[in-house]
């Protein structure tokens, strides 16, 4: 089946409105979580004048941060049960239902994962503050700094920092949920079906788009293959694998083929 070019545009414009309808969801959550993390480390710090308890308060950050991204992740994998070329939405409304519990054990254990990313770098970011300041602050009175340095890590964690951050991890995790949801559907597809369904890489080729990604849209692969992201390979748009070079902020989405009867 060739699909024409203003359809994949269509639907790369369909995909990605209603990922940011459910990235603009969580945002409010995650800066939220970003805000309470910040405010924790800063008073743990005032209290202290070290670091010693931010493993603690780093834990329990991404507690909270497996319970948000999996609610989204779950929300997303709804969402795009029914969004799809139509070439392919027949084939996954055959899929046995028991299917989707196995795709959600696929998502959960992304989210066990970005989450302890999330949480490292929240931690690593409070530190670096200290570290930081501690060396311009050699000949400054205790008394004097450490509220200072506490009311920085407030500021480097939440306030404007955490507005800016929750919107990339909105995104990008609800960009990455929607892929892995549908690549994840399409690879079981092929194997129950016996099918042979290709996929193609989409972009929207508009100023936002990295070259390496607009140079890959319209590629074509089977299932089980990678495609080829400017020397990097990538099972689909926001494959972790492909880095946070090729990660953060992507907009490319997934096109499906299979055969005609």
């Amino acid at each position: 089946m060739t699909i024409k070019r203003i359809d994949k545009l269509k639907y790369a414009r369909k995909v990605l409105l209603a990922q940011d309808k459910i990235s603009t969801k969580y945002f409010r959550k995650i800066k939220a979580e970003l805000t309470i993390v910040g405010d924790a480390l800063a008073k743990s710090y005032l209290d202290n004048g070290n670091d010693d308890k931010f493993q603690g308060i780093g834990q329990d950050h991404e507690k909270r941060l497996v319970i948000i991204l999996t609610e989204l992740s779950r929300v997303t994998n709804q969402t795009f049960r029914s969004i799809g070329i139509i070439s392919i939405k027949s084939v996954f409304d055959t899929l046995d239902t028991s299917i989707e519990s196995q795709i959600l054990g696929v998502l959960a254990a992304n989210v066990l994962t970005t989450s302890a990313e999330i949480a490292d770098t929240t931690i690593a970011s409070a530190s670096a503050v200290i570290i930081q300041q501690m060396q311009i602050s050699q000949n400054i009175a205790p008394d004097k700094y450490i509220p200072s340095i506490s009311r920085m890590i407030a500021k480097k964690i939440g306030g404007n920092n955490a507005k800016s951050r929750a919107m990339t991890i909105a995104r990008t995790e609800t960009h990455k949920a929607a892929n892995v949801s549908q690549f994840t559907r399409a690879e079981m597809a092929a194997t129950d079906s016996g099918l042979d369904v290709q996929i193609e890489w989409i972009s929207t080729n508009d100023g936002r788009v990295r070259d390496s990604h607009r140079s890959t849209n319209g590629q074509i692969v089977a299932i089980g293959e990678k495609f080829n992201v400017g020397g990097t390979k990538m099972k689909y748009p926001s494959d972790p694998s492909g880095g946070a070079a090729n990660v953060i902020n992507c907009r490319c989405v997934l096109g499906y083929h299979v055969p005609e009867e």
